[in-house]
């Protein structure tokens, strides 16, 4: 019998980049098939789709109420600060009180000569040799700090103050010594007040309550202190932070990046969270953007179980969701640590669990629609588990549904309901074929192991494919699970148009 006319259409659809993000801007209809409507506790690895790694616990109390997370990189040392602002020195798995802030704002910090300088709101501290100290001298409000120059700068209203060189100790200026402590007004008159600053190679970026935003070039007393524009906005204290090659501030309703442009180096600022504008518009007041060098991502974390954040690779917004509120989160040697009001987590690249629940991860593509009607007549999902236990991993396309392929040795006894005593079944299901496998024997490999972020198991392949009819007027692929990391290597359906 004759194919219809209608059926003679059918073409493969396919999704295999995801390097857009989210776009939560347009309908989904709308959107670019490599953008996302949802996109929760996956990221793009090697230039595909993957879900985030688990967390392992380092040090843990049931009643804690810790807030800020501060990491003494010259000693080593993880501070936790607590909802009374009492801040404790974790060791050997246990954490001992040290004293406690200053102030009441958000806390600062950097590395400074043998420990780490803090500002919190008050006067400003340093820790260093197991004891917090406070500089008493040191103006009586620090709203932050960084180092430039060999001096300790803080600032505080429209003031930027910078100490003695190499005396974090001195802060009193004398005229006569260009070495002594030195202010700077930024914005004279301008009706705002300095609310961020950070870096941009040697020089520095100060942002205003009123967006107006600076650049300071150059060493006392040759300063050179330069506007770069007037809608630039900082919507919190240290609500910036800075990337390798240029700054990112966290605006009330943008997220900004800012570079020297090629055109008699001036800078430019660009908004890179169009996409997600609603997102942004509906963070909450106060925001603590962290730079994740390992991940070239930005978390805007915000006191709750899921955040924003931004993959500088892709230049593309996910989420990420965990069991229990994220407060701080800081990179240490190549592992990322993360602080909750229980304690403090490592990333686990080894597992997708939580507080030893699984986490949950989810993404929709955009939707496709028919001036007629979609006839659905095949669907593939090809997967790479990184796991061997069992993990949910559910698709539905159109109105579909579909499970994703597991390793044999996720099979393992789970959901058994036989006995075990004298069973003459296998504990297991019969190896299945995978379509390939691309491991390779480490006899004689040439590549070193240390701190490798290859998988040491074997990167295979699994298909799920199921054959069907589905009658519909529009087709949105919907991915939903727990647990288990997989690399998403492409969803696939054949459509045709009746």
């Amino acid at each position: 019998m004759r194919l219809a006319n209608k059926h003679a259409n059918v073409q493969t659809i396919t999704y295999r980049d995801f390097s857009g993000g989210l776009n939560t801007n347009d309908a989904p209809e709308m959107i670019q098939q490599n953008e996302l409507s949802k996109a929760v506790n996956v990221e793009v690895f090697k230039g595909q789709l993957k879900t985030v790694s688990g967390t392992t616990r380092v040090y843990y109390q049931a009643n804690g109420t810790f807030t800020d997370l501060i990491y003494d990189s010259i000693g080593h040392k993880f501070l936790l600060v607590d909802s009374t602002r009492n801040v404790y020195v974790l060791n050997d798995g246990a954490i001992s009180k040290i004293g406690s802030l200053t102030g009441d704002s958000c806390v600062a910090y950097t590395a400074w000569e043998d420990g780490v300088l803090i500002a919190s709101g008050g006067k400003m501290q340093y820790y260093h040799g197991g004891t917090l100290e406070t500089l008493t001298d040191s103006p009586d409000v620090c709203h932050g700090v960084f180092i430039k120059s060999g001096r300790v700068w803080t600032f505080y209203d429209d003031i930027l103050k910078c100490s003695h060189v190499g005396d974090e100790t001195s802060w009193a200026t004398d005229t006569d010594d260009e070495s002594s402590a030195q202010w700077l007004q930024i914005g004279y008159k301008d009706g705002g007040y300095i609310v961020g600053v950070t870096s941009l190679s040697s020089d520095v970026l100060i942002f205003k309550s009123n967006s107006h935003a600076y650049h300071l070039a150059g060493d006392f007393p040759s300063w050179n202190l330069s506007e770069i524009g007037r809608q630039i906005s900082c919507k919190y204290y240290n609500a910036c932070v800075a990337l390798v090659n240029n700054a990112v501030t966290v605006g009330e309703a943008n997220v900004q990046a800012i570079g020297v442009t090629d055109m008699y180096g001036d800078m430019q600022a660009n908004n890179i969270a169009s996409k997600v504008y609603g997102d942004v518009l509906n963070l909450p007041a106060v925001v603590k953007p962290r730079y994740i060098p390992q991940l070239n991502q930005i978390w805007l974390i915000q006191n709750g179980k899921q955040f924003l954040f931004y993959d500088a690779n892709v230049n593309g917004w996910y989420y990420r969701k965990f069991n229990a509120s994220v407060l701080d989160a800081v990179e240490v040697q190549n592992q990322i640590y993360i602080l909750k009001a229980t304690g403090l987590y490592v990333i686990d690249s080894s597992h997708m669990e939580d507080d030893g629940e699984p986490l949950q991860w989810a993404f929709n593509t955009q939707s496709l629609l028919s001036n007629n009607r979609f006839l659905i007549k095949r669907i593939r999902i090809d997967t790479t588990p990184l796991h061997r236990q069992y993990a949910e991993e559910r698709f539905r396309i159109g109105g579909i549904g579909i499970e994703a392929a597991q390793p044999d040795t996720a099979y393992e006894l789970y959901d058994n309901d036989a006995y075990l005593y004298e069973s003459q079944l296998p504990l297991y299901p019969p190896p299945k074929a995978s379509m390939y496998s691309n491991s390779e024997e480490l006899y004689n490999s040439p590549e070193e192991l240390y701190e490798s972020d290859l998988p040491l198991m074997s990167m295979e392949m699994y298909r799920a494919e199921i054959r069907c009819v589905d009658n519909r007027k529009s087709i949105q692929v919907r991915g939903a699970g727990r647990g288990g990391i997989t690399i998403f290597n492409s969803v696939s359906f054949d459509v045709a148009e009746v």
